[in-house]
């Protein structure tokens, strides 16, 4: 039967005669028309078909099913006794009502009606409006998401009569909302899914996709900073339509890119674990606050549709906890989540560095190095190459916080500048280089095109916690400027209080008293480079007229001068410890060809950090020959303890050495050696004639040797070594 759409309160005794229509066939016609949007198709079909309602039934003796069935029956219970109000509450009522409809058949009316009611005597309620601003959109267009699902499921035991008025009713309120303006996406997905109900939308929404897709790197990081990740694409509650249209679209058939999609798989899998600290909170990066977190929202459950890997982090990630009784959480996912899985440091060329020490330890060092080269947005900072750094148990940097272009500068962030100025791009070159081994990781972001007359490549090492060793970072900036410039480098502690100075422009300890989740914790902050001098002031965390009452923090600004030729090379250690305990054992060795530091740990190992002024000479010290650009050497009593060079031809006289033709970047530890080739080299090594050598996994036969030396030729690229 074809539908036709004739608005019978507006239909006049001339129309009707012209339309050459009597009493009967007038009656005939509001019979058959009292649901105009949806003859053409079976309800329910959203997210769910009535021949699915027994299985879904069955999984209620099982976990987690079994306890939100629960969830959504108590839920739903308390709602004939208490008023609900609000968007967001009507939201989670209304999911509870309709997943008890299906789980609970004897009471089935019973909830039907109630949908009915909520809609036509709650949701009439709702101001939707474009003249409130986020408020007056995006909670009731979010709600309504809800409702429409809702309306669908239980559409087959409402009368025609009543299932009219509910679609009035939401077809009049969502006609207050364009489908074009700020927060598209929550309109994209409400207006979406009432087409689809409607049936005016039987093909892909090119529209929506190509949104949700401008708000993913290549490599499945959000270019709209951490908040909005998961508030987004991420499926947060407080807009649900932004991400659960993509799981009607596919439950209809009518679009089926998403689930298969790589980027949302990445997204996904970089969500529930490279975007939170091993506390499990956000990295604060882009537009945001400490204070906001992250919730056990509804959409999580589902992302196991996605992909494996991604739904094994995300039952880490919710490891304690348990999903809410609601259609959203209980009908989408395929499956359970499965058994959780630690996240690892993770790297992402187009994206960042996300370094992290055990998940398992909740203090454990979580540090971000920021650098996205593809595309931003409107709530991305000028952070390019900007930190985050997590540790015991707190978020230990900030940035400018929220909201939009006041929060935005570089100075505001975790980053660096020349002269002060703003950067250029809120894009970079990303991640150019990276190893990733046991205890120890190092990556490299090249600032690109925010810095476009000037260079700037910032390195950021994490060390492990271990038995000898306590955890800490290491920043290497290496910069190049025209002669009178000033590099200025900016940290931005969780810090409302003041920074001690234990060191004048050398030593800082920041108390952590800005929004912390543990108390008694601090920020050690190490400038192994020594600047000209050090600033330290109170600066904005949000803007003031929006939050009038949020506190500012403390800003650290570190002024530097290159050298003769326009260059320098800085190395910064950030140290988070408890706030009692004694600072890290420093010996600095300073010399005008190089920086030396012996950091002695009170578990027994002895780094020594050294960066050279002056990379094409040689430089001897504690006995060790070495040239290149920077190198660390951990000695343990007992042990060879690994070591680290970058830009280096030779590191020699200790238990570990190594010679090269060409500068390469390595690691060295025991057996396991890790290369980054720039260029075709040979690379020497001592011969351990008792042992294979394996290279990328290939047995090297018979290498050449030449004064007790292996001869191994490396193709440019990255490489790993081991003696077995």
């Amino acid at each position: 039967m074809v539908a036709i759409k004739i608005n019978m309160s507006k239909i006049s005794l001339n129309a009707i005669k012209v339309l050459g229509l009597n009493v009967l066939t007038l009656s005939l016609l509001l019979l058959h028309s009292l649901s105009v949007f949806s003859q053409q198709v079976s309800h329910p079909f959203l997210i769910v078909k009535a021949d699915q309602f027994e299985q879904h039934r069955q999984k209620a003796f099982y976990e987690p099913w079994k306890s939100m069935a629960e969830d959504a029956l108590e839920i739903t219970k308390k709602g004939f006794s208490e008023p609900i109000m609000g968007a967001y509450e009507l939201q989670d009522y209304m999911g509870a009502v309709a997943l008890s409809y299906i789980l609970y058949p004897e009471d089935k009316d019973r909830y039907a009606q109630k949908v009915k009611d909520l809609i036509l005597n709650n949701y009439s309620k709702l101001e939707l409006t474009e003249k409130r601003d986020w408020g007056g959109v995006v909670p009731p267009m979010s709600s309504f998401f809800v409702a429409i699902l809702a309306l669908d499921i239980v559409y087959n035991d409402l009368t025609k009569e009543e299932i009219l008025a509910c679609e009035k009713l939401i077809e009049s309120q969502l006609s207050k909302i364009n489908r074009k303006g700020s927060w598209t996406d929550v309109r994209l997905g409400t207006h979406g899914v009432w087409d689809i109900y409607k049936g005016d939308r039987t093909g892909p929404d090119d529209a929506y996709y190509n949104g949700i897709m401008h708000q993913i790197t290549t490599d499945g990081v959000s270019p709209v900073t951490i908040h909005y990740a998961w508030e987004r694409v991420g499926g947060g509650d407080s807009r649900i339509s932004k991400a659960g249209y993509m799981d009607v679209l596919e439950f209809t058939g009518i679009d089926k890119r998403y689930y298969s999609n790589e980027k949302l798989k990445k997204f996904h899998r970089w969500l529930f674990s490279a975007s939170v600290n091993n506390s499990k909170e956000m990295a604060i990066i882009g537009d945001m606050l400490p204070s906001q977190g992250l919730k056990n929202d509804l959409l999580h459950a589902r992302v196991g549709n996605f992909d494996e890997q991604a739904a094994a982090y995300t039952a880490w990630f919710h490891e304690e906890d348990k999903k809410r009784g609601h259609i959203i959480s209980y009908l989408l996912p395929h499956s359970k989540l499965p058994y959780p899985q630690y996240p690892k440091s993770s790297v992402y060329e187009d994206g960042g560095a996300f370094l992290r020490e055990s998940a398992k330890n909740p203090e454990g060092i979580h540090t971000v190095l920021y650098n996205i080269k593809s595309q931003d947005e409107w709530h991305t900072h000028q952070e390019t190459n900007g930190l985050a750094l997590s540790g015991m148990g707190n978020r230990l940097l900030v940035n400018g916080g929220r909201l939009g272009e006041p929060t935005r500068a570089a100075a505001l962030n975790n980053t660096l500048t020349i002269d002060g100025k703003n950067h250029d791009s809120r894009l970079g070159n990303g991640i150019v280089e990276y190893i990733s081994r046991e205890d120890f990781d190092y990556a490299m972001g090249d600032a690109g095109p925010a810095l476009p007359s000037a260079f700037h490549n910032r390195s950021m090492i994490l060390l492990h916690k271990t038995s000898h060793s306590k955890a800490y970072v290491l920043l290497l900036d290496e910069v190049e400027v025209e002669q009178g410039q000033k590099i200025i480098s900016y940290l931005h502690p969780a810090n409302e209080s003041h920074i001690d100075t234990l060191l004048v422009n050398e030593s800082y300890r920041a108390a952590i008293d800005h929004f912390p989740t543990v108390a008694g914790t601090a920020l050690d902050i190490h400038y192994l480079t020594k600047p000209e001098r050090i600033n330290q002031s109170l600066v904005a965390s949000a803007i003031p007229s929006r939050y009038p009452n949020h506190p500012k923090h403390s800003r650290l600004e570190a002024i530097y001068s290159p050298d003769k030729s326009g260059k320098n090379s800085i190395v910064t250690l950030l140290n988070p410890m408890a706030e009692a305990e004694k600072v890290i054992q420093l010996q600095p060795s300073l010399q005008e060809n190089y920086d030396a530091h012996i950091i002695r740990h009170k578990e027994g190992a002895e780094d020594l950090v050294l960066s050279s002024q002056t990379p094409d000479r040689t430089i001897s010290f504690n006995g060790l020959v070495f040239k290149g650009d920077f190198f660390i050497h951990r000695a343990i009593a007992g042990d060879p303890g690994f070591i680290f060079v970058k830009n280096a031809t030779a590191l020699t006289g200790g238990e570990l050495e190594f010679k090269a033709e060409h500068k390469l970047t390595l690691w060295m530890k025991h057996r396991f050696i890790s290369v980054l080739a720039k260029e075709n080299t040979v690379l020497y090594l001592k011969s351990k004639t008792s042992r294979s050598l394996y290279i990328d996994d290939k047995i090297i036969e018979n290498p050449e040797t030449e004064d007790e030396w292996m001869k191994i030729p490396l193709p440019k690229g990255t490489h790993k070594l081991y003696f077995k």
